[in-house]
């Protein structure tokens, strides 16, 4: 048996007790908050022929969202590395849920567009935190593992969003799609009886009593984010932001559109295109997984990423173009997700590596941030492309570009061995 094949035999016996409620409890938070935040990609045709807008008013609304949750995810990020990570987990979840469930009641667009930002705002603030509470938690051999398979809670919400809501949709339109969302609101209050705070948070906070006492001191809050520019940290941070700028953007700028891209461009019906999507993103949970293995115990998790970049980047060029039948949209869908969007599994395991525990969480808001940021503009410049040339078109100049700036920027940071304790690696 190889040293490699040993360590991964080993993996079930190293995840236990706390590492593995916390594993579980972030990844059910994970999992709900997409699902919550999916529907509203669902209901996208239903809401344009309801309010009587176009396409880039759609955009309008993503982006307005996105630019909010850019805002709040730093804010939710440095609250969290000053005053701890369990209390935000549990409001972020529980608040998001209730505004996604109002989504229903919106009687006019402008009132739709200012839900959907406060729900998305503080949905978007539970990735920097779980990202956090997981790389603290996890076993050094096997945290790359853990923290990656939380992403994995992405293609899972979407996939359950698809599985519950595209036979309501079909049934009763698309404001009691959202109405499921209010269901999770009595599973955070569940979830926070069980959910236990960060021991390294609170080792580092025992050492530093007087920082959560200066709340209305405006130094102790951009103290945070000048770590990351810190010399030892600055390039890291640099090519980081651009990597997930970058991939975001080449995500955005075609996932929140495409059940409406199958519906146009294919002629699908709004259900069976919320099909093809969860199904396909039901098939890319496979590959989050295998990259989150893949980055721990056979390739390092920076060329990881990279390898998934280009292939993944070659089956949204072919998703794009090639398909013609229902079974080939989700097989290059799928192909997909198991790449391009799956390297996220390994993304967020190597960020939360690179920075050190008094900032972790601010560093996660920060590149989460940067992905917000291309969330609001992308689709919306997607929008606008649309409306002039062909669905193909717009999407490829979206993309493919993005794309390659994001593996560019991959490529240029540290190429760190996996399995190190955190804090060694994080200088």
């Amino acid at each position: 048996m190889t040293e490699k094949q040993s360590d991964f035999t080993t993996v079930l016996g190293q995840i236990s007790g706390t590492p593995l409620l916390i594993f579980a409890i972030c990844m059910t938070g994970q999992t709900l908050s997409n699902f919550d935040q999916s529907l509203f990609s669902y209901a996208i045709p239903g809401i344009m022929v309801t309010f009587d807008v176009g396409l880039s008013a759609i955009g309008g609304i993503l982006s307005v969202s996105f630019v909010f949750a850019a805002i709040t995810t730093v804010t939710i990020g440095v609250a969290a590395d000053r005053f701890g990570r369990r209390r935000l987990f549990i409001f972020c979840l529980a608040m998001s849920a209730l505004l996604v469930g109002v989504h229903a009641l919106a009687p006019t667009i402008i009132t739709l567009t200012i839900v959907r930002a406060c729900a998305f705002g503080l949905s978007a603030g539970i990735l920097p935190l779980i990202n956090a509470y997981m790389a603290e938690a996890a076993p050094a051999r096997v945290r790359g593992v853990m923290t990656g398979l939380l992403q994995t809670g992405y293609a899972l919400g979407w996939f359950l969003a698809a599985l519950i809501g595209a036979p309501i949709l079909e049934a009763y339109g698309w404001r009691y799609i959202f109405l499921p969302a209010l269901a999770v609101i009595p599973l955070a209050f569940i979830i926070a009886r069980a959910l236990p705070e960060s021991a390294r948070f609170v080792a580092q906070t025992n050492e530093h009593v007087g920082d959560k006492s200066r709340v209305w001191d405006l130094s102790a809050w951009t103290e945070k984010p000048k770590v990351l520019w810190e010399p030892a940290l600055r390039n890291r941070t640099i090519w980081c932001w651009l990597l997930f700028f970058f991939q975001g953007g080449a995500y955005a700028g075609t996932a929140f559109y495409f059940p409406t891209f199958f519906s146009q461009v294919h002629g699908y019906t709004e259900r069976e295109a919320a099909e093809i999507v969860g199904l396909s993103y039901g098939i890319g949970a496979i590959g989050y997984i295998t990259v989150a293995i893949v980055g721990e115990f056979i390739m390092t998790r920076r060329n990881t990423v990279l390898v998934c970049m280009v292939v993944g980047t070659a089956a949204l060029a072919g998703l794009i173009w090639i398909p013609q039948t229902y079974s080939q949209n989700v097989l290059w869908f799928g192909a997909m997700t198991m790449t391009f969007y799956a390297s996220a599994s390994a993304m967020w395991a190597l960020a939360a590596e690179m920075f050190p525990t008094r900032a972790r969480a601010t560093a996660s808001g920060v590149m989460l941030a940067g992905v917000l940021l291309s969330f609001a503009v992308f689709p919306l410049g997607v929008a606008y492309l649309v409306e002039s040339i062909s669905w193909q078109t717009a999407f490829t100049l979206a993309a493919v570009p993005a794309a390659a700036i994001a593996t560019l920027a991959a490529a240029m940071l540290p190429n760190l061995k996996s399995g190190l304790d955190i804090d060694e690696i994080a200088v």
